[in-house]
């Protein structure tokens, strides 16, 4: 009786208003208590920044970090126009673009919210984004009591990376299109045309997005719906032309295609992989996500497994086969089952893995995940015991993170890592020192020059006398020895320091951790 009270009084109107927007609300404020303002220690953070500065000043989408800008072909430009109002109206300042994420994610928990009632229900749907809430064990920092984790997507909530405002529109695309298809035409099916707007969109602001794109048009061609099908697919590949075309034009293509089928893209003199290397790439990522990445995302009670025969591993295969089986045998959900197995396959191709390429799609798996285990919840020894069982694993999971939202927060408020503290102040020092148009060379570059505002360049991976002949031609002034832990550093950088010891002149350190901020002496 009072589950269909709390039922009813779920689904009257003012709730169904009222709940996403609580959603977004608590989010929100969640969000508040774990923000980080430091600038993020990825460089992808820095480079993104980087290119929302260049679209703000009017330079077009080039990497201004460097004394001889080159247009931008690696990230697409979505994201950096999102971003860049916020590096107009507040020069200099990386933390009202890290609130902006903030305020995507926000929303996109809202946007999660409708998609997952309209498919498992209110409570259910309440389950789904809080369960994305709470997943994952994202890596934060090594201290002396050991590794310290935090919940994925919320560590990612405050962090300039393309995944969270990717989320929250690609998210937008699923629940617009799965309720314009059933509409019949185009023309006035306003779901359908939104749904395809934010498809696009989603894709310019993550290449990755070429796998909802690929999910809509085969999900619209299994549903024998060839006629918008294929114009999906045409209008698709007509957004999508004109930014391949501009970056052959201004860089020989898009990067990510070229990294995609290189061995290792940070050695590319190792050549490309043939059919042999990624067959066996995709069977050593298989096991890294089945053994890792996965089991630390979706069922973060566990440790790392190490094994597929351990319990989270065979859980989640186990729920991935249910899900599937169920999915092509009502013909349900097809759309968000073929987003997460095309997703899923970029993943497992791509050169490396790690937790945070499953950021965007943990959501669609839970909802997923959740639906099938609604499904079969009556065969566990009955209705209400499957309830418990249900509902048990619910709050363990939810209850288990709860330590891990405590330690966002606390490594939010704490300082940047001892060794990112030092390379901080050598980059306030040449801010507040070097003129505005130095060049100094260094290990982490977009890093650097969003700290100090000064043109960086990195250094040749090659014996002292290359490495000496590539800061005369750079016209360095300035070079910064750091303890970041790069092993480049150690074994280009400092053995050139050293050979030409007369060639440079200590102006500031830090030998606390040794970090070095050093005049090169031209001859």
């Amino acid at each position: 009786m009072r589950r269909h009270v709390c039922k009813l009084v779920l689904e009257v109107p003012w709730a169904q208003c009222g709940l996403p927007l609580f959603i977004v609300a608590a989010t929100f404020l969640l969000g508040v208590w774990t923000f980080d303002a430091k600038l993020s220690l990825s460089g992808d953070n820095a480079e993104f920044i980087t290119l929302a500065r260049s679209l703000a000043q009017g330079e077009g989408l080039l990497h201004i970090n460097s004394p001889d800008p080159q247009p931008a072909t690696k990230y697409p430009f979505g994201f950096p126009l999102l971003l860049a109002p916020l590096a107009w109206a507040f020069p200099g300042d990386w933390v009202p673009m890290k609130a902006w994420v903030l305020v995507l994610f926000a929303l996109g928990m809202g946007v999660l919210y409708q998609l997952a009632k309209e498919r498992v229900g209110v409570l259910p749907g309440l389950a789904v984004v809080a369960l994305s809430l709470m997943a994952g064990k994202s890596y934060l920092t090594h201290g002396p009591t050991g590794v310290a984790y935090g919940p994925l997507l919320l560590h990612y909530a405050h962090q300039v990376m393309s995944e969270v405002p990717y989320l929250t529109f690609s998210l937008l695309a699923l629940w617009l299109v799965e309720r314009g298809v059933g509409r019949e035409g185009l023309r006035g099916n306003w779901w359908l045309v939104g749904g395809f707007a934010c498809t696009i969109w989603a894709y310019y602001i993550r290449t990755a997005g070429i796998a909802l794109i690929a999910a809509m048009v085969v999900y619209l061609l299994l549903r024998r719906d060839f006629r918008r099908g294929l114009f999906f697919g045409g209008a698709a590949f007509v957004c999508w032309l004109p930014w391949t075309l501009r970056n052959q034009a201004v860089g020989g293509g898009g990067v990510y295609i070229k990294q995609l089928f290189m061995v290792n893209p940070y050695h590319p003199e190792r050549g490309l992989l043939d059919l042999g290397g990624f067959v066996e790439r995709f069977i050593g990522h298989t096991h890294r996500y089945l053994t890792r990445e996965l089991p630390n995302t979706l069922v973060p009670f566990f440790d790392d497994t190490g094994t597929i025969l351990h319990p989270a591993p065979l859980l989640l295969i186990a729920l991935a086969v249910a899900a599937t089986v169920l999915c092509i045998k009502r013909g349900e959900h097809l759309l968000l089952l073929l987003y997460a197995a095309f997703s899923m396959c970029i993943v497992l191709l791509w050169p490396w893995p790690g937790d945070r390429f499953l950021v965007p799609i943990v959501p669609v798996f839970i909802l997923l995940g959740v639906w099938a285990v609604l499904q079969i919840r009556a065969g566990l020894a009955g209705g209400h015991v499957g309830r418990f069982v249900v509902w048990g694993c619910f709050l363990a999971c939810v209850i288990g993170q709860i330590s891990g939202v405590k330690r966002l927060a606390d490594y939010a408020a704490a300082d940047y890592p001892p060794p990112w503290h030092r390379y901080y102040q050598a980059g306030q020092w040449l801010k507040a020192n070097a003129p505005e148009d130095a060049i100094v060379l260094c290990r982490k570059g977009y890093w650097m020059y969003i700290v100090s505002g000064r043109r960086c360049v990195g250094f040749p991976f090659g014996e002292p006398a290359k490495v000496l002949a590539h800061i005369e031609r750079e016209k360095v002034e300035y070079v910064v020895l750091e303890s970041l832990g790069f092993p480049q550093t150690g074994r280009y950088l400092v053995p050139t320091i050293e050979e030409y010891r007369d060639r440079f002149k200590v102006l500031w350190r830090d030998q606390s951790v040794p970090t070095y901020v050093l005049r090169f002496l031209r001859q």
